[in-house]
């Protein structure tokens, strides 16, 4: 097994296309995952690359339609940064302890693929897109099309996540709810997140994310369309409909931290709430 910190990006690409290896930025998921008996060193089964100290790929800065998040910066450089969305800086700030945010990455916890990630949520509600380079080339994949299940990814051997892009998405208000065994610094029995905006007693734009209740990140595009446009008195005649809806998209499991029945009534109540923040909200 080869612990390789290269000294550059290319240095780490060109790792990358010679060694099937786990990258490891600040290595609070992947040391879970391999850890041992104590006073032991993790079980690494294949080669590590650390890329921490990249610092091509550490900056956070905007253009005219992106926030740009690169893929080793701290959950906590994220959340004390002006460009960061605010509905992402919220879940940031309920994740794990502020030692783990001090190591932890965005781009780490997308890769891990866990259904409880928290910060998974934002990056579908927002639309976020991850770039992925390699010797080869470089693409982009949508947050939602990255992720193909437990711990499952779209990512080849050879390529390095580099940037997490934010659409400059301009909303009236969002939502971000996570419950769990205490509020915060825990792992989440069931998330949800959601915006909107109304124009003139209509609802102009409307999404919701749900965490810790599918395999994935459940949202629904043609609920949302369904939504949209509706006066804010048509939403309110419609309200247990779209809650009803709502939890046929979702499919939570019985675990060690929660029931399934107790996460679908949980997520069928924060979605009322979060209809009724609709329907009830102020416009010009």
């Amino acid at each position: 097994m080869v612990k390789y910190i290269p000294s550059s990006l290319d240095d780490a690409l060109k790792f990358l296309a010679e060694h099937d290896a786990y990258i490891c930025a600040g290595g609070t998921d992947l040391m879970v995952l391999k850890r041992n008996i104590a006073g032991h060193l993790p079980k690494f089964d294949k080669d590590v690359i650390y890329v921490s100290n990249l610092k091509e790929i550490s900056k956070i800065y905007e253009d005219d339609k992106y926030v740009h998040i690169g893929a080793t910066a701290t959950l906590d450089e994220i959340y004390n940064n002006k460009l960061t969305p605010e509905l992402l800086k919220k879940a940031i700030g309920e994740v794990a302890s502020v030692n783990i945010r001090h190591f932890a990455t965005l781009a780490g916890n997308i890769a891990n693929a866990s259904p409880a990630g928290d910060t998974i949520v934002i990056d579908y509600l927002l639309d976020a897109e991850l770039i992925l380079k390699s010797v080869r080339g470089e693409r982009a994949v949508k947050a939602k099309d990255f992720v193909l299940g437990v711990r499952k990814i779209d990512r080849q051997k050879d390529e390095l996540i580099t940037e997490i892009l934010f659409p400059k998405t301009k909303y009236d208000a969002g939502m971000w709810y996570k419950v769990g065994s205490r509020k915060a610094d825990s792992i989440s029995k069931v998330s949800v997140a959601g915006i909107y905006s109304i124009q003139g007693g209509k609802v102009s734009k409307f999404a919701l994310a749900y965490g810790s209740s599918a395999i994935t990140v459940r949202r629904s595009e043609a609920l949302e369309k369904e939504i949209t446009g509706l006066s804010q008195k048509e939403l309110a005649n419609r309200i247990e409909e779209f809650v009803e809806k709502y939890s046929q998209t979702i499919s939570p499991i019985d675990d060690q931290r929660s029931t399934k029945d107790y996460r679908l009534l949980v997520a069928k109540n924060i979605t009322r709430k979060f209809l009724k923040e609709v329907v009830e909200a102020k416009h010009e």
